[in-house]
């Protein structure tokens, strides 16, 4: 079938703005379908509940581009264009996800910040669950889609005569297989490939118009697309490279209490990093001097200062706002710290 590219844009925008409306909605309820919630991830959403400022609700972007890589989940296929206005991200997830530049470019992170491919138009990714990795679109005018693919969806019987060796078969096979680490991600130039491009905008149509008998048109759409990317010259693919597991470091264990000081506990993150509790805070306290409670105390005296001085907001207000329901309690750290109450400090103007 062949879908005109005015057509392509409408039904682009048609999905954009039911995306955008069912955030406004329910964002949380979004994030809950989307993502496996962390411990953490759960108390920074209560922690915008009860305390909603326009400033909070930015906050969300920041937390997930510098939280910890949170895990993205899906039911069934899934395919949108990356939204050019969101903030780029690392996170990783439980399948299989193909990333198409259909027009312009991108940047493609894996496992860091530092570690960035640039996509160029015509070039396709394909990355393997739990790999951190993260999109950043420069331009609203770039189109890439995303495609989520869960593992039902690949039945490599159908595969069976095509040799083994193939790098793009050697890929499913070891994506399909837990016990494989090998094949983190691929990249392929498709420049002069018309029918992979037609075979990537079919699935969104089919996906977007949801007509009756779409799941089983996108199975062969998918199957379509894999031989063809199994046919692929390997001059053609620019990158088949193996990424190991990241490692945990102190580094990532300050930047998430930084990051998360208003809600975060030791033993949510211990959690969410698969930490023993007492192994965390050991952790803690040989790199920094500090214990967790100490030094999570002073990044919030250190937040409360910047409040004080820069905003009018009551000292109750600025004990919440810093992760102090009791206030009286909170009155005491700051006496005890700085030698003098938060109005005296507020005052004083003291930097």
């Amino acid at each position: 079938m062949y879908i005109r590219e005015e057509e392509l844009l409408d039904l682009i925008h048609q999905q954009e703005e039911e995306i955008r409306n069912k955030l406004k909605t329910n964002i949380q309820q979004v994030l809950d379908e989307e993502f496996i919630m962390n411990n953490i991830f759960l108390k920074f959403l209560d922690y915008i509940k009860r305390y909603h400022t326009e400033r909070d609700t930015m906050d969300i972007k920041e937390f997930v581009k510098n939280s910890v890589a949170p895990v993205k989940k899906i039911k069934d296929f899934d395919i949108s264009r990356q939204d050019s206005t969101t903030v780029m991200y690392l996170h990783k997830h439980t399948y299989i996800e193909i990333d198409y530049v259909y027009k312009g470019s991108c940047n493609y992170y894996i496992n860091s910040e530092e570690n960035v491919l640039h996509l160029k138009e015509k070039e396709l990714c394909i990355v393997n669950q739990n790999v951190v990795h993260g999109i950043e679109t420069l331009s609203e005018e770039d189109i890439v889609f995303k495609c989520m693919i869960p593992f039902d969806y690949i039945e490599m019987d159908q595969f069976k005569e095509i040799n083994q060796d193939v790098l793009m078969k050697k890929f499913l096979m070891h994506a399909l297989n837990e016990n494989m680490t090998k094949a983190s991600f691929i990249v392929f130039d498709l420049k002069g490939k018309d029918i992979i491009d037609a075979l990537i905008c079919n699935m969104f149509y089919e996906y977007v118009k949801n007509n009756i008998g779409w799941g089983g048109a996108v199975k062969n759409f998918l199957s379509l697309l894999f031989i063809n990317l199994m046919r692929m010259k390997e001059s053609d693919i620019r990158m088949f490279k193996e990424i190991e597991k990241e490692n945990l470091n102190i580094t990532k264990i300050l930047n998430s209490i930084q990051k998360n000081y208003q809600y975060i506990t030791l033993k949510d993150m211990a959690e969410d990093l698969h930490f023993h509790e007492n192994y965390l805070s050991r952790m803690i306290k040989q790199n920094t001097k500090q214990t967790f409670r100490d030094l999570l105390c002073q990044i919030r005296l250190k937040e409360a200062e910047n409040l004080l001085l820069h905003t009018d907001l009551s000292v109750t207000e600025i004990a919440a706002r810093v992760g102090y329901n009791k206030p009286n309690y909170f009155f005491k750290l700051f006496k005890d710290h700085y030698g003098i109450t938060p109005i005296e400090f507020r005052t004083s103007g003291m930097v």
